[in-house]
């Protein structure tokens, strides 16, 4: 493996995507409730003026929407089942279906029961559509995508509730066809009142494509493109009683390689807490 790439994985070490990719499927190492399920829609608004390595220059600038519908519920103390669907509106689509997502998830270790700390492991698989691989905005790898996560943190209490918790970790993936992809993340989220919370994370990921060119009119995916990108965010949420968390996020990319470059993604939130028990 080339040096440049080892101290590119080094420094993924400290970063991470927020709270599971700009509002993906969840990551974070808590669950819910025994058969407390919760539905979250979420739309996310995207603008940047180029692909960093893209083929021609000055087709690139795009203003994206996004919007996607999670599901996920533990049906028992260890187990979470989370879905997900998607649906883009780009430049080169209209709005229509991006993708689908399932990941179970396992937790090993509960700090909110005396661990020193959260540890949950999950996989993925997502399919994507043809005209989704199509579009540079999409940022997934072939029609099928596989991926293996695993998260780890702690919150610290003041009172019966948390005041302030700290997350972070890893995933590793591969697609149907192409090279794989490691990804990681870490954050830290405050409390205040118990309605207010304010987060900041950090996002990396790295391709290992033998490709640098991105070429925009014959693109099919990232499966063989060397992408790298670093973003990082902020988040502010606040909780109802017992209607759920209404959120909104900022996140700036300020690193692209082989990527949609300078993004700026606007995220809103609302997940809904029910239970049919």
């Amino acid at each position: 493996m080339p040096l440049r790439k080892l101290i590119w994985l080094a420094s993924l070490a400290p970063m991470g995507a927020y709270y599971g990719s700009l509002e993906g499927l969840e990551r974070l190492p808590w669950f819910r409730n025994i058969w407390e399920f919760t539905f979250t829609p979420t739309y996310t608004y995207s603008q940047y003026p180029s692909v960093q390595n893209g083929v021609p220059k000055g087709q690139q600038k795009s203003n994206d929407h996004l919007i996607s519908f999670d599901f996920a519920v533990p049906f028992t103390s260890q187990w979470q089942m989370d879905s997900q669907v998607e649906f883009a509106d780009t430049p080169r689509q209209s709005m229509g279906l991006r993708s689908l997502a399932f990941q179970p998830r396992y937790l090993w270790l509960d700090d909110l029961l005396g661990d020193p700390v959260s540890l949950t492991t999950g996989a993925v698989i997502r399919g994507v559509t043809h005209h989704s691989l199509k579009d540079v905005s999409s940022p997934y790898h072939s029609y099928l995508n596989f991926e293996i996560n695993s998260a780890l943190g702690r919150e610290w209490n003041r009172g019966f509730d948390w005041h302030v918790r700290s997350f972070g970790g890893a995933s590793i993936g591969i697609a149907t066809r192409g090279f794989p992809w490691v990804s990681a993340f870490t954050g830290v989220e405050g409390q205040m009142h118990q309605a207010h919370r304010l987060g900041m994370c950090l996002e990396g990921a790295l391709g290992f494509g033998h490709r640098k060119r991105v070429y925009f009119n014959h693109f099919n995916g990232y499966a063989f493109i060397e992408h790298r990108n670093i973003d990082v965010s902020v988040k502010y949420t606040y909780v109802f009683e017992i209607w759920g968390q209404l959120s909104c996020a900022y996140t700036r990319r300020i690193y692209a390689g082989s990527f949609p470059e300078k993004v700026n993604f606007f995220t809103f939130s609302y997940m809904l807490p029910f239970s049919l028990f």
